[in-house]
């Protein structure tokens, strides 16, 4: 119970590994009737593995309940926006993309000219306090609406870069320095085309049907029937890297024409601090750690799903403390939960924030210039919680790290 972060926070057994057990078995057993409580309480969980690895019988709590998510979404319990997003705009080929285009082209009416007192911001923007989320411009054009050329920069592997939701949408220097980092190590790397959500979002809400169209979109992108696949598939975000490396093939084992393929696809998914390392992908001077105090510092937090979804935590670590002209600084506790999890901060951006506000104080004790993390969703916590908190520390990923200074 004390491992969970959420418990951390709450102080309350229901949001606790143990307490979300004896949640579902009760809600199985007939004991619990109450839906919307039941759904709150589910909703309270950050899916992080951090129980699980801590439990000597290896409890799978977060298969757990994204199983009994996947219910309530049976029953029809998920809220109408969720059934709207993750159904049918995340799986469709350009309905995202199309809502994010005008959302782009009217920005000025919804975001810059909409006075803070006039109640007009989206509701999931608002935290306790009254302090807003800080979130990026919507990118112009979007990465994957760029013309994308096949980096053959040497006779090293076939590399399909996935790119994800926020580094197409909004972050697109981090998807390009990605394609940069792999081409520069040797790499024949692209992305290609039709990829779209990884579909952890839905999956991890319980929107399954959501989740296996975007299995099956992304599997034929990433390596079309009656094609070669490429010799390794990576992504600049660990959650989307995870999420095609462990979820790909139970969404398409019953989908006879697929089945193979998304099993021999997820074999080839590696975290993108991993293939670089394997490629030789860093160029420093030497090891950070420990260099004089004059140099600028650089410390990193651990995503959730690359440090315990992978079991990864030396490959980011091992390129970051070669990069010249920097000191890299262990932060305390570097794989705690930063508090974003997806739709996890839009249900209880309280729990959200407060998870955060302890991340972000640790990285600031750090005294680093640079804070580097390989996930999305780790990227738009930090650069929204540090900014609020007065800190000009600089949110990067591992591949714009990488590309700036090796």
């Amino acid at each position: 119970m004390g491992v969970c972060p959420v418990y951390e926070v709450m102080r309350r057994e229901a949001g606790s590994a143990r307490g979300k057990l004896a949640l579902v078995a009760a809600r199985e057993e007939g004991v619990l009737g109450d839906e919307g409580l039941y759904r709150h309480l589910l909703t309270a969980c950050l899916l992080c593995g951090r129980c699980t690895n801590s439990c000597p019988n290896q409890v799978d709590v977060p298969r757990v309940v994204r199983a009994a998510r996947a219910g309530l979404a049976e029953r029809g319990r998920l809220g109408r926006l969720e059934r709207l997003v993750l159904g049918r705009l995340l799986p469709g080929r350009r309905g995202l993309a199309r809502l994010l285009g005008l959302a782009r082209l009217t920005r000025w009416v919804w975001a810059a000219r909409v006075p803070g007192e006039s109640g007009l911001h989206l509701r999931f923007a608002r935290l306790p306090g009254g302090a807003r989320r800080r979130l990026p411009a919507l990118a112009r054009p979007f990465f994957l609406e760029r013309p994308q050329a096949a980096q053959a920069a040497g006779q090293g592997p076939r590399v399909a870069l996935f790119v994800g939701c926020v580094n197409n949408y909004l972050r697109p220097e981090a998807a390009q320095a990605a394609l940069e980092v792999l081409a520069a190590a040797g790499a024949r790397v692209e992305a290609p085309a039709g990829q779209g959500c990884c579909g952890l979002p839905a999956f991890s809400s319980g929107a399954v049907e959501g989740a296996r169209a975007l299995a099956a979109r992304n599997l034929e992108a990433l390596w079309p029937a009656g094609e070669p696949g490429p010799d390794l598939v990576t992504s600049p975000c660990a959650s989307c890297a995870s999420m095609l490396a462990h979820h790909l093939p139970g969404l398409l084992a019953g989908d006879p024409a697929r089945a193979e393929r998304a099993r021999a696809l997820a074999a080839r998914v590696k975290p993108f601090s991993v293939v670089v390392t394997g490629l030789g992908g860093v160029r420093g001077e030497g090891p950070g750690r420990g260099a004089s105090a004059d140099l600028p510092a650089l410390t990193y937090h651990d995503p959730c799903h690359l440090s315990r979804g992978f079991g990864e935590k030396d490959a980011p670590r091992f390129l970051l403390t070669w990069l010249p002209g920097l000191r890299f600084v262990e932060p305390s506790h570097p794989c705690r939960c930063c508090g974003q999890g997806g739709t996890f901060a839009l249900h209880h951006p309280e729990l959200s924030e407060a998870l955060g506000q302890d991340k972000a104080r640790r990285l600031i004790e750090t005294g680093a210039r640079y804070v580097v993390t390989e996930c999305s969703g780790c990227w738009l916590q930090l650069q929204d919680l540090l900014a609020r908190a007065g800190s000009e520390m600089e949110v990067l990923t591992t591949a714009e790290a990488l590309r700036r200074w090796s």
